[in-house]
């Protein structure tokens, strides 16, 4: 098995109404995720709101999470940043705040080739001390990580690890297949609704963002995935399907995906009584009280 497998929680950044991050609810949501015996905490990922928050706010939220983890786990942190310049500053104080693992996107903004992708992390890779791991979500960042690009940073082990949010799982496969068996990087997937695909493929481990709202789903997941329980692997994964459309229901009232994702999750938590506010990072819309009632609903329906 890899280094880092299992269950890691991109968890969110709870906010109070004036948007400041609130400690005490950050404090009780790891809490609850170390009690459903998660293998790793992942904070400012896309679901910690990390390329919203001010550089204040990001150690902030650091502070909290390496404080209540306590050891316990690994600490994922995003060093999310446009180029590799910005994100080796981010390395450095993410270095002295006492986190696990560094998990860094391709460039975006700019216009960059493979050849140069693969500099920004050799580089990044160069100036830390830390494991890196990289961070492929197209969806947020505009472009794909490629298969070969992936398994010539992996296999030198310039890089750790993977954290694939694309949802290509052919692509997915075929890093996978290139490491070969004795890999020793370690191969994550976001896919919340094709988590059971992915550890089919051999991933190690999930970054699930609806594992927010239920952390049990994924750990008992993995743990029927290793005893081969294949009719409780898919049960549970039916569960998780339907659970995700807490992402979705946003969208239908006229927000944008990334609020629609994070205020669904924010609104199922505080309705959970977890978190004190579902306050959401500008320029992110409030989320509707027409899409609270429907959540609920749909929360109701699935839990």
């Amino acid at each position: 098995m890899s280094s880092f497998a299992g269950v890691i929680p991109p968890i969110i950044s709870p906010l109070t109404a004036d948007g400041t991050v609130d400690r005490t609810s950050m404090e009780a949501l790891v809490e609850r995720q170390l009690s459903a015996g998660v293998d790793g905490i992942f904070a400012l990922g896309s679901s910690g709101e990390a390329v919203y928050l001010r550089d204040e706010e990001r150690r902030t939220v650091i502070d909290i999470v390496v404080g209540a983890v306590a050891g316990a786990v690994p600490v994922f942190a995003g060093a999310v940043e446009a180029t590799t310049n910005r994100v080796i500053e981010q390395v450095r104080w993410l270095e002295d705040a006492g986190v696990d693992v560094l998990v860094v996107t391709p460039p975006f903004y700019a216009d960059v080739t493979a050849a140069e992708t693969k500099r920004h992390f050799t580089l990044v890779a160069a100036a830390s001390s830390l494991p890196v791991f990289a961070y492929d979500i197209p969806s947020n960042v505009g472009r794909k990580l490629q298969a070969q690009t992936t398994v010539e940073l992996l296999g030198d082990h310039t890089l750790a690890g993977l954290k694939d949010s694309s949802g290509d799982v052919a692509q997915f496969a075929e890093v996978i297949a290139g490491l070969g068996p004795t890999r020793r990087a370690s191969i994550l997937t976001g896919a919340d609704t094709g988590a059971l695909a992915a550890l089919d493929a051999g991933a190690d481990g999930i970054v699930p963002g609806i594992g927010n709202v239920q952390p049990t789903l994924f750990v008992e997941l993995v743990a029927a995935f290793r005893a081969d329980d294949r009719a409780r692997c898919e049960s549970l994964q039916a569960s998780i399907t339907e659970l995700t459309e807490v992402f979705r229901v946003g969208q239908r009232h006229g927000i944008g995906r990334h609020a629609s994702e994070l205020g669904g999750l924010k609104t199922a938590l505080q309705h959970a009584g977890l978190i004190g506010s579902a306050t959401v990072s500008p320029p992110m819309s409030p989320y509707p009280p027409a899409a609270r009632t429907e959540l609920l609903r749909v929360l109701e329906e699935t839990t």
